[in-house]
């Protein structure tokens, strides 16, 4: 025997919608003339829906079945040209205020989420680098893109459809209750049926939306990161089993979008049989009530004419309280990211890092990116201002994570870093980063030309300056050779161009930049014998005068080191020149002995060791 479904009036939150429409009122606030104007027009739409029956009564009470005497005495076919002239007007009135609503909603909708958009998208760019290690880029994606779409059907919806849509019914219940008291009685006896039906399916409407919601962000991740590794995928002949991860998450939405679909339907269709069962009592009751003489024939058809006209807009507010049930969801994975906190923000008396020369130190630093697992231990090290400062040791020493945090991506656990003799947090730290120039790993290439990629970051970077900046880089003769030149478009990520080519298109715009402090992370990762030996003469033109800070576990960067940093699983070992390390620190050459056991290139050992 099956269980009776219990049931629950749904959890309604007011005071989520309140916070909504008042934290992104910055944004609606420029847009109340146009929405006071599509309001208008729509209330105004209202009224004349309620007078549209009033012409087709006039015809039967004065035309067809005529009552008593005439008070106005007009003739049956003036009443009836006046009232079919009438029917025209208010049906262009109604298409007219319709088009006002549509245009001023529309164009309020549409900024509106265009602005939430920029302001989401803004913060999520000052949001803590530990923010993105950990979160899906499709994830993101749906809630700048489909998310913040539907805010616009609670922000528009909620202060016009649906106050329209309330006044509408009310203003219909009042002329019913005019024309006949008993019948007013119907019409607003099915109010609590409407109401019972809205709390019935509201509450599960929103929660299949919420599942629908999640579902369909699960492909959007999974499409991205197909695409992102498009390669790996195709090298290991997986779209098969690519198409079937997506092909599950599909399914899944593929189901709650029905279900969604059909709470909604089983809502419209039992405010319909409502709607049915009230029109069904009317027609009885008001044909009962004509005949006796207390109401005209025309009264009963305008009386008619309201009551089935009643469920349009029941059943408008029915499918805008899905929408906004849809909106809200949304909107409260909307504020989970403005709610996050963005960066450490500056300190108040922070100083610009205007000047700076690049005389760095890590004085005690400890750092973990996931408790209890620690990256670095009681890091001490000096990095000389103006001289080139290789940073050595194995993969997963701990080496890059001292970028990351000298750009301020995040702030040590414990200990201080000093740049100049200041402690790093005294910089303001858009300051900061305008005076260093960071290559991690692998330079990101932007959809754009070679141009603006090696002038990114500079502004209004002229062409003569670009070309010198690639020469130093040793960039400008294949630059040259390509198709369009310096104003060829670049692939996605830098997919057309080879991973050396890329490398020198990362070090010519650190060179453009010319800031005092430049942070190369393994420059040569994944680049054969002669790539590397161009990007180390690129890195050789350009460490004069600057604090170059080369972080990497290849030998041959040795050759350009005024001052090694010898590190080891998270802590630093020596520290000093190539020849201070080699006399003095027995773990240092056992590393280069281990590296150069390792490590050959055609037949020859790596170049510095």
């Amino acid at each position: 025997m099956k269980p009776r479904m219990k049931f629950k009036f749904p959890k309604i939150k007011p005071g989520t919608i309140r916070l909504l429409l008042a934290r992104f009122s910055a944004e609606l606030r420029p847009h109340w003339p146009r929405l006071a104007l599509s309001g208008a027009a729509l209330m105004a739409n209202s009224l004349v829906t309620l007078a549209q029956p009033w012409p087709v009564k006039m015809v039967f009470d004065r035309v067809l079945m005529p009552v008593g005497n005439n008070p106005s005495g007009w003739s049956p076919s003036l009443v009836l040209s006046l009232a079919a002239l009438s029917v025209l007007v208010l049906a262009g009135t109604k298409g007219l205020l319709s088009y006002v609503h549509n245009v001023q909603a529309s164009i309020v909708g549409h900024r509106l989420v265009a602005n939430i958009r920029l302001r989401v998208f803004s913060h999520v760019q000052r949001l803590p680098l530990s923010y993105h290690d950990y979160r899906e880029t499709g994830e993101l994606m749906t809630r700048l893109t489909g998310d913040i779409s539907l805010l616009q059907d609670l922000m528009v919806t909620v202060l016009v459809t649906l106050s329209s849509r309330i006044i509408l019914i009310t203003g219909m219940l009042i002329v019913m209750f005019r024309l006949d008291a008993t019948l007013g009685f119907i019409g607003l006896s099915l109010m609590p049926l409407f109401v019972l039906a809205a709390f019935r399916f509201t509450g599960r409407i929103k929660s299949s939306a919420r599942r629908q919601r999640e579902a369909y962000g699960k492909i959007v991740t999974s499409v991205q990161e197909s695409l992102a590794g498009i390669a790996q995928i195709k090298g290991f002949a997986q779209e098969k089993t690519r198409e079937k991860i997506i092909g599950r998450s599909s399914s899944r939405d593929v189901k709650a979008n029905v279900k969604t679909a059909k709470l909604t339907a089983n809502y419209t269709r039992t405010v319909e049989i409502i709607s049915a069962l009230g029109t069904c009592v009317a027609l009885w009751l008001g044909t009962k009530r004509v005949l006796a003489g207390f109401i005209s024939a025309g009264d009963l058809l305008v009386f008619l004419a309201y009551l089935r006209g009643m469920h349009k807009p029941l059943l408008s507010v029915a499918r805008e309280t899905s929408r906004v049930s849809k909106a809200v969801i949304r909107g409260e994975k909307i504020l989970e990211i403005l709610d996050m906190e963005a960066e450490v923000a500056d300190q108040p008396d922070a100083v610009s890092a205007h000047g700076i020369k690049g005389d760095i130190q890590f004085v005690n630093v400890y750092f973990s990116y996931l408790p209890g697992t620690p990256v670095l231990s009681d890091f001490n090290c000096h990095i000389p201002s103006q001289k080139t400062t290789v940073v050595l040791g194995s993969t997963g020493a701990g080496k890059s994570t001292l970028a990351k945090l000298l750009l301020c991506l995040y702030r040590p656990i414990d200990g201080q870093i000093f740049v100049d003799g200041l402690d790093i947090s005294e910089y303001r730290v858009r300051s900061l980063r305008k005076r260093m120039t960071p290559l991690l790993q692998e330079a990101f290439l932007f959809h754009v030309s070679v141009a603006e990629n090696i002038a990114f970051g500079v502004k209004n970077a002229d062409r003569e300056a670009i070309e010198a900046a690639a020469k130093l880089a040793n960039a400008h003769e294949f630059i040259e050779h390509l198709p369009d030149g310096y104003e060829t478009i670049v692939g996605e990520s830098g997919g057309t161009l080879s991973g050396g080519q890329r490398q020198r298109l990362g070090i010519a715009r650190a060179v453009l930049r010319n800031s005092p402090i430049m942070i190369f992370d393994e420059p040569t990762t994944g680049l054969d014998v002669h790539a590397e030996r161009v990007a180390k003469d690129a890195l050789n033109h350009i460490r004069t005068g600057r604090t170059l800070v080369i972080i990497t576990h290849r030998l041959h960067f040795l050759e350009l080191a005024d001052w090694v940093v010898f590190v080891d699983k998270g802590t630093v070992l020596a520290e000093g020149t190539p020849e201070d390390l080699r006399e003095g620190c027995p773990a240092y050459l056992e590393f280069i002995q281990r590296e150069v056991s390792l490590t050959l290139v055609n037949g020859k050992v790596e170049e510095g060791a």
